[in-house]
C-alpha cells in the first residue's frame, strides 16, 4: 500500500500540494451553502472523513476495511445531507489501492451501489438541489466506476515496472560479477602457466649460473622470451576487456576475413540505436567469436553479416557457406560458443545455429532491457 498522501507516487511533495486543495475545497463548499448549523455538522463530517481516510492507509487487514465503512457511511450522509458526491471520489482512489482482489471487488461493489442509492434517494428528498448539482453528480459517478479501476492497473503496472527496474539491476550485478570471474579466470590461464615458468628457470639458472653459465644464460634469454610472451598476452587481454563498439569490430572483422581470403557483406545499419552500452559489448563479444569460428572451422569463401534494429528487438546474423556443422560439429560444444550462450543469457538473448550447407548463426536480444524511463 503506498503512502496516504501519494497521489504521484514520484513526487509526494506535489501531491501534498494538491491534498490541501482537496482539503480545503469541501469546506468552501459547505460554509457558503448551509446555515451554521449544518456548516458546523458538514465540518465534523468532514473532519471525521478525512481521519479516518488517512487510517485506512496506516492499517492492515480488518481495520482497514472499518474505516473504509466508515467512510463510506460519511459520504452517504454527506450525499443525502447536502448532495455532496466529493468524497465518494476519495473512496473511489482509496479503493483501487487494495492489492487483495476480493477485497478490491467487494469494496468496489459497495461502494459503487451505496453511492447510486444515496443519489437516488438524494433526487427524492432534496429534489432543487440535486437537479441543480446534475452534471458534477453524473461526472462523480462515472469517476465512482472507473477510478477505482484506473488506480488499481496503475499500482500494478508500477508494481511491475519497479520489479523490471529491480531486474535489471540484478541482471547489470550479475554481469559484473561474471566479468570478474572472466578475467580472473583469463589472468589465471594466461599468466599462470608463464609465471610458474619463469620462477622453475629463475631457480634453474641461480644453481648452474657458477657451474654451465652458458646454460644459464640460455635459461636467461628463455625467461626474457617468456616474460615477453606473457605481456603481450594481457596486453590483449586489457584489449578485449575494454567495451567494444560494434562499427569498430566490423573494421576488424573485414580486415580478418580479407587476410582468410574470405569474402564478407554487411547488410543493415552498425550504428545502434538507444542501445546500451552493455548490450552492444555483448554483441560486439559475441560477433568476435562467430567470425573466429568461420575463420577457423568453416572453411567457407564468403561470410555475410545482417545487423537489424526492430522495435521489439536486436537482431544480428552470422552467414556462411562453409562446411556447416554436420561436418565441422567439433566445435559446436567448445568454450567458444558456450561463452556466447552464457553472456547472452544475461541481456536475455537468444543464441540459434542452423544449417548443414554452411552455417546460420542468430542472435537475438528483445528491448525490454534497452527500454529506459524519460524523466523530464
Amino acid at each position: 500500500m503506498q503512502r496516504w498522501y501519494q497521489i504521484f507516487p514520484k513526487n509526494p511533495y506535489i501531491s501534498i500540494y494538491v491534498w490541501i486543495i482537496f482539503c480545503i475545497l469541501p469546506l468552501f463548499f459547505i460554509f457558503k451553502s448551509f446555515s451554521p448549523l449544518e456548516s458546523f455538522i458538514g465540518l465534523l463530517l468532514v473532519a471525521g472523513f478525512f481521519l479516518s481516510y488517512r487510517q485506512s492507509f496506516l492499517s492492515k487487514g480488518w481495520r482497514m476495511y472499518v474505516w473504509i465503512a466508515i467512510q463510506i457511511v460519511v459520504s452517504i450522509t454527506l450525499i443525502i445531507l447536502f448532495g455532496y458526491l466529493y468524497f465518494s471520489l476519495f473512496l473511489a482512489f482509496f479503493i483501487g489501492n487494495i492489492r487483495n482482489k476480493a477485497g478490491f471487488i467487494t469494496m468496489y461493489v459497495v461502494h459503487l451501489v451505496t453511492t447510486i442509492v444515496s443519489v437516488c434517494i438524494g433526487f427524492f428528498t432534496q429534489n432543487n438541489l440535486f437537479v441543480t448539482q446534475f452534471p458534477f453528480l453524473l461526472i462523480g459517478v462515472i469517476g465512482v466506476i472507473l477510478l477505482p479501476f484506473n488506480s488499481y492497473n496503475r499500482i500494478k503496472q508500477e508494481k511491475l515496472e519497479g520489479q523490471l527496474e529491480n531486474a535489471n539491476k540484478r541482471i547489470s550485478q550479475l554481469l559484473v560479477i561474471q566479468e570478474r570471474q572472466r578475467i580472473a579466470r583469463d589472468l589465471h590461464d594466461t599468466l599462470g602457466q608463464k609465471l610458474s615458468l619463469i620462477g622453475l628457470k629463475s631457480d634453474l639458472a641461480y644453481k648452474v649460473i657458477d657451474k654451465d653459465p652458458v646454460r644459464a644464460k640460455t635459461e636467461l634469454l628463455d625467461i626474457n622470451y617468456t616474460a615477453r610472451i606473457a605481456l603481450k598476452e594481457v596486453r590483449e587481454l586489457v584489449s578485449n576487456i575494454r567495451a567494444g563498439k560494434l562499427e569498430d569490430e566490423l573494421i576488424r572483422v573485414q580486415q580478418i576475413l580479407k587476410a582468410a581470403e574470405i569474402d564478407f557483406r554487411v547488410k543493415g545499419d552498425p550504428a545502434l540505436k538507444d542501445t546500451p552500452l552493455l548490450v552492444e559489448n555483448v554483441l560486439t563479444m559475441c560477433l568476435k567469436e562467430a567470425i573466429t569460428n568461420v575463420v577457423k572451422h568453416s572453411q567457407a569463401t564468403f561470410c555475410h553479416v545482417l545487423i537489424k534494429q526492430t522495435q521489439n528487438e536486436l537482431f544480428l546474423q552470422v552467414q556462411d557457406n562453409g562446411i556447416g556443422f554436420e561436418q565441422g560439429k567439433q566445435f559446436l560444444d567448445g568454450n567458444g560458443l558456450r561463452g556466447m550462450k552464457e553472456r547472452l543469457e544475461f541481456v536475455n538473448g537468444v543464441l540459434e545455429i542452423s544449417g548443414s550447407y554452411g552455417t546460420t548463426l542468430n542472435i537475438r536480444i528483445p528491448h525490454v532491457i534497452l527500454q529506459k524511463i524519460k524523466e523530464v
